[in-house]
């Protein structure tokens, strides 16, 4: 005699809705110039941003001389800053597949999409970290937040400009702690007013280590999805795309907390 089997009811499934970025990485902060859906020119060999407001320290001066008499090497001239090194664009990309039933198909389109939504901000801002960490130097070994904060808003008080400080998002909380952060309507701000990028990639990116920063701007193609059906294993496959830069006129400087 066979030994009947229980039947159950399969679970309820429910679809979760789409969410959007967080508010507080470097894609909310950085002013996209360009956004194209052509194959774009700096894809080859990326963008160069050439400063207007950095580095003019060699060719500037306090005039010390008299009026009337012999200037000796008091001389109104100088040097005019170097180009930085171009920033090297970014292609990233997110993968599904499923069956080829109409509604399955749309489905994989919508989760390639999304998938690259979600986890292209972070992907970028890992690999953006190593070009701060490169521009910004040796940084200032400090034992707390407060004094990393207080170095960064001090280099940038020199110049005179206001920028960004990328930091870890594991650091936020502690920022807060202290008082480092001011809300700013949506935005964060440190106490002289240079906006917080608490980015998801700078976790393994920066780690302890914050960096200050110029503004940031961007240049990026729109959001390519490409499918094909794979009749061998009956399945539908899409990919989605773009590529992206972001760079800035000059890295101000950086701190790492130490124990």
């Amino acid at each position: 005699m066979t030994t009947p089997v229980a039947q159950t009811l399969n679970p309820v499934e429910y679809e979760a809705p789409l969410v959007n970025q967080s508010p507080d990485g470097l894609y909310t902060v950085t002013t996209f110039v360009s956004q194209t859906s052509d194959v774009p020119r700096w894809l080859a060999s990326g963008v160069r941003v050439r400063p207007h407001n950095y580095g003019g320290e060699e060719a500037f001066g306090v005039w010390d001389a008299p009026w009337c008499g012999d200037p000796g090497d008091s001389l109104k001239d100088g040097e005019r800053p170097g180009l930085p090194d171009p920033f090297d664009p970014y292609t990233v990309w997110a993968y599904d597949q499923c069956d080829l039933t109409l509604p399955s198909q749309q489905e994989v389109r919508e989760r390639a999409a999304q998938n690259l939504r979600l986890i292209e901000p972070v992907a970028v801002e890992r690999e953006f970290a190593a070009r701060l960490l490169a521009d910004a130097g040796t940084a200032e070994p400090v034992t707390d937040l407060a004094a990393a904060v207080g170095h960064i808003e001090a280099q940038f008080a020199a110049t005179n400009t206001v920028g960004l400080i990328h930091a870890s998002a594991g650091l936020a909380a502690l920022a807060d702690r202290y008082g480092l952060i001011v809300r700013a309507g949506g935005v964060l701000k440190s106490p002289l007013g240079h906006t917080w990028v608490f980015g998801g990639g700078y976790v393994e990116g920066l780690g302890e280590t914050i960096v200050g920063t110029s503004p940031t701007f961007g240049w990026r193609n729109t959001v390519e999805v490409r499918e094909t059906i794979e009749a061998k294993f009956n399945q539908f496959v899409a990919v989605a795309e773009r590529s992206v830069v972001i760079g800035y006129e000059k890295a101000v400087a950086a701190a790492t907390l130490t124990p």
